[in-house]
């Protein structure tokens, strides 16, 4: 996402004692309407700061209407951020009432614990979605499973994530860190340069719409046809569907191309144009891309959004 960016873990005693019986068995609904069910608490004292990662364990369901089962969304076993089935979380200010930031911000490290949510303003509100998903009915509530394992700040999340890169890629250490160090200014330089002032998601992703499309939003799971051309900050032009001949095709948020791009076309709809200025730690990261992409480089993108079936 940013979507933005979404755990089985726990929340705090204070954030329980402010809540009372509901109508979800084994659940107590807070002040708020969130609904929340403590599983284990494990004494640890830390919580996050606004911006700050949990790395977590996350199972997500649309529960089931009374007497039928849960459907399970996501399981970050499955599609994890990072290696042992972690999910990055980053903590947000909550934008409404019973928003399920408002228990994430009370999590330590080592609890568990779960949440319901209403999907309508999960999707359309946190998530900015013009309309929830396909096969989700209009009020229908999310279940989350958190278990947390650590908390670190976004810096800290983004330097494992690259020493991690780069201990398979072979690349120098050295030389790693003088381009990490260099990327954060040169990108600054770049939105300077081409006066763009739009504010990036909480991924990093900036996000500039050139023309927006009269079609319907492109929604996960959907098959995507755009046309692109890529390129490095520099201007130099790196690839290019018009090269190739025909447009590309993927399916979106299935992790079939680089994070930047599943959340920078979930933005789109079908029929318009926007730029992706993607960080490289939602590109090719320490490990670069061939002899075209270099390590930690960010990515500018020219995308038209013809499909999404």
């Amino acid at each position: 996402m940013n979507l933005r960016s979404l755990v089985i873990a726990g929340i705090g005693m204070v954030f329980l004692s402010a809540c009372m019986k509901s109508r979800h068995e084994g659940f107590e609904e807070s002040e708020t309407g969130l609904y929340c069910a403590m599983h284990k608490e494990s004494g640890a004292t830390k919580t996050p700061k606004e911006g700050d990662i949990l790395w977590c364990k996350m199972q997500l369901f649309v529960k089931g209407a009374e007497g039928k089962k849960d459907s399970m969304l996501y399981d970050s076993n499955e599609m994890p951020d990072f290696p042992g089935g972690i999910k990055f979380i980053q903590v947000v200010k909550p934008e409404y009432a019973g928003d399920l930031m408002e228990g994430v911000a009370k999590l330590h490290i080592g609890d568990s614990a779960s949440f319901i949510v209403s999907a309508d303003s999960f999707f359309l509100v946190s998530n900015k979605m013009e309309k929830i998903p396909e096969g989700i009915k209009p009020g229908s509530e999310l279940l989350f499973h958190f278990g947390i394992k650590d908390i670190k700040t976004k810096e800290e999340t983004i330097k494992m994530i690259s020493e991690a890169q780069s201990s398979k890629s072979g690349i120098d250490k050295a030389k790693l860190d003088e381009l990490q160090a260099s990327e954060a200014s040169d990108l600054q330089a770049y939105l300077e340069k081409k006066k763009i002032t739009a504010k990036p998601n909480p991924s990093g992703l900036v996000y500039v719409e050139v023309e927006k499309g009269n079609g319907k939003k492109a929604q996960k799971g959907q098959k995507v046809t755009l046309n692109y051309t890529g390129y490095l900050l520099n201007g130099k032009k790196f690839d290019s569907s018009f090269d190739h001949g025909q447009p590309f095709e993927f399916t979106l948020g299935k992790g079939e191309v680089i994070a930047g791009w599943d959340e920078g076309v979930s933005m789109m709809n079908v029929g318009g144009t926007a730029t992706f200025v993607i960080p490289s730690v939602l590109g090719y990261g320490s490990n670069g891309a061939g002899g075209d992409i270099p390590p930690f480089a960010p990515l500018v993108f020219e995308v038209q959004l013809l499909k999404a079936q």
